[in-house]
């Protein structure tokens, strides 16, 4: 029977889950090469092996108490901003994987309002259990942004090493209407998922949700506030973990030089990858779409899609910036 030793000594043991009780982990077996080809390990496809195996938060945490401290290397970032190509560009075989948005880190977040302090308990052990090296492959961990919420956790004990994926406002806008109605119903969802744990987030919720009439205005005004949450969480964590300001890479830096973007953020996550790899890696990776691998990017599409929705939506968006400023929401960010 595989004990809580057993499970901290062996990295192909992965965290999938963890019980409603969170008094409870639910572990399975992976492989290097089936999470390397997963676009997310959210849960939508398979990516383990066998059957789970189910131990108690309390044991593990015994076992990892002997261990040394990490400081998993992490991938924050706000919705629609690249972080899934950022994933991929640093994701080379022999020397790191890309952990793509694990499905235990979202069951934490939808956790951390009404159960803190298991949450605080727990992101430490599992952020230490996904932190472990596969096969001498360094993880680095993009979480889904619904985690977020998981940072002043993460900062109390230092787990993380991260850098801080962001996008200016209107490309924000224009990424999120570009998804349709899967995006604008996800970015609705996340505003209210965030609020909670902002002061006043609730009331600004209300409010933004209660200023216009205008179906497409108040969504529009309503993505503002999910960048605006997104980023001010950023800069309260930067502040909180003395992270400066270097750390922070804008959307516009990882589509004008992908490569380049993704050598300097390998040296700031500490992964000892040269620029020269990352370039060589990069050209299969910038030739595939970073959500779905089986189809190829083009960089022509990407901009008529853009032309497309500012076409449709700009007097939109403009009008929605007038109010995003005039209400002060915290969106000031370079690139």
């Amino acid at each position: 029977m595989t004990n809580s030793c057993d499970i901290v000594a062996d990295p192909h043991f992965m965290p999938v889950g963890i019980t409603p009780d969170l008094c409870r982990i639910r572990f399975a077996r992976v492989r290097s090469e089936t999470v390397r080809a997963q676009p997310f390990l959210d849960g939508r496809t398979p990516f383990t092996e066998g059957t789970e195996i189910l131990l108690p938060v309390d044991e593990i945490a015994a076992e990892l108490a002997s261990q040394p401290n990490i400081h998993t290397p992490t991938i924050l970032h706000v919705s629609f901003c690249g972080s899934t190509l950022l994933s991929n560009l640093l994701d080379i075989p022999g020397q790191s994987l890309g952990l793509r948005e694990p499905a235990v880190q979202i069951n934490l977040a939808d956790a951390v309002v009404a159960h803190p302090e298991k949450v605080r308990k727990l992101a430490y052990v599992i952020e230490t259990l996904l932190g472990r090296s596969v096969e001498g492959e360094r993880t680095v961990i993009k979480p889904t942004n619904w985690a977020n919420n998981l940072l002043p956790t993460w900062n109390e004990r230092r787990s993380i090493n991260p850098i801080f994926m962001v996008m200016a406002p209107r490309p924000f806008l224009r990424a999120v209407f570009r998804g349709g109605r899967d995006r604008l119903t996800y970015t609705m969802r996340t505003a209210q998922h965030l609020a909670p744990g902002l002061k006043d987030g609730l009331s600004r919720l209300t409010k933004a949700a209660g200023s216009t009439a205008d179906p497409l205005q108040q969504a529009a005004r309503l993505t503002l506030l999910t960048l605006s949450f997104q980023l001010l969480i950023f800069e309260e964590a930067r502040i909180m973990g003395g992270w400066s300001a270097e750390r922070v890479i804008a959307f516009s830096e990882l589509h004008d030089d992908p490569a380049g973007t993704a050598a300097r953020a390998a040296m700031l996550l500490e992964l000892d990858i040269s620029p020269a790899v990352i370039t060589d890696h990069s050209k299969a990776i910038l030739a595939r779409n970073s959500k779905s691998p089986e189809r190829r990017f083009r960089a022509d599409e990407e901009a008529e899609n853009n032309r497309v929705i500012e076409q449709h939506h700009g007097r939109t968006f403009d009008k929605a910036l007038e109010w995003a400023y005039a209400e002060g929401l915290h969106l000031i960010i370079a690139g």
